[in-house]
Parts: structure tokens; C-alpha cells; sequence
């Protein structure tokens, strides 16, 4: 289970107790989310499908089922395209496939795209970790619904519980 920008293994979590009647689950935090480790370079979709990809070949026995909400959605492609032995089937919810978000999403990362665009690096990274707790703040309501079950409570609570 692969969670989206500006989340965690969490979001995935409603759906844990369901997808480990069938099969194993493993939820995981893409590097540099809650308590994984940051890559040593600026990350890129195809980065985290690399570490995925050596994560699945050192976990699995086969090709496995990806399950992926929005960004998780484009990583999931990606690991399709680049490792196809490695994938059994792609499960997308709300996926961000073509990079191309609504508007609201555009305005919310427009300052770090537009840094991203001249070159402004160094700039991104000072201000990232602000934008990403803004972003999280401001796009909470939409990621979690009342009809999820998942708590404020639940969501900021620190650490990660292991997957099932």
C-alpha cells in the first residue's frame, strides 16, 4: 500500500483489516514521511519506485498487488513500467497519474513548483518542511472524512504501527 503526497501509511489504514483477509499487507512510508528517513537527494516519483522496487525483490516471494492513492497511484505506475516481473496487478485510488491537479491542489503547491521550475533548489528545501505541515493542515479535511473513522487524534498520534 502506497500513500500520496503530504501523507502517511495511515491513510491506507481503513482498509488494512479488509486487504489482510486475502492477502499480506505491508503500508509503508515513502522516504521522507513520518518516520522514514529522507533519501539523500531531492526525491522523484521514479526514486521512490527504485526503492520500492528493492523493498518488493527483498520482501516478496512473486509479483505483488500495489495498491496506491494519489501519488502512490503514479509510483505504482511507475514500478509497473520500470519492474513489470515485480507486479502482479495495480490497484488506483484517486490517483494522480499525469501530474496535472485541480486547481485547489495547484494553488496550495504552487510555491513549490514554481521554485522547482527556476532552478530555486536550495530555496525548496528551506521551505519545504513549512509547506508540506501547511498542505497537510489544509488538505486534511479533504483526506479524511468523517465517514473514515480516522481521528485527529488517530492521524497526529507519532510513530507508525506495524503493518499487518
Amino acid at each position: 500500500m502506497i500513500h500520496g503526497w503530504s501523507s502517511s501509511w495511515y491513510a491506507m489504514s481503513p482498509l488494512i483489516g479488509l486487504m489482510s483477509q486475502r492477502f499480506r499487507v505491508l503500508a509503508i512510508d515513502l522516504p521522507g514521511y513520518s518516520q522514514s528517513p529522507k533519501l539523500p537527494q531531492r526525491t522523484t516519483i521514479e526514486d521512490y519506485a527504485d526503492v520500492l522496487a528493492e523493498l518488493i525483490e527483498q520482501v516478496a516471494d512473486g509479483p505483488v498487488v500495489l495498491v496506491g492513492h494519489s501519488m502512490g497511484g503514479m509510483t505504482s505506475l511507475v514500478i509497473a513500467e520500470k519492474y513489470p516481473a515485480l507486479v502482479e496487478r495495480i490497484v488506483l485510488i484517486c490517483p494522480t497519474i499525469t501530474g496535472k491537479l485541480s486547481t485547489y491542489i495547484n494553488a496550495v503547491v504552487f510555491p513549490i513548483t514554481f521554485m522547482e521550475r527556476f532552478g530555486l533548489a536550495r530555496l525548496i528545501t528551506a521551505v519545504e518542511g513549512v509547506v508540506v505541515g501547511i498542505t497537510d493542515r489544509i488538505m486534511r479535511p479533504a483526506s479524511f472524512a468523517e465517514r473514515t473513522g480516522i481521528t485527529e487524534q488517530d492521524y497526529s498520534r507519532p510513530g507508525a504501527m506495524p503493518a499487518v
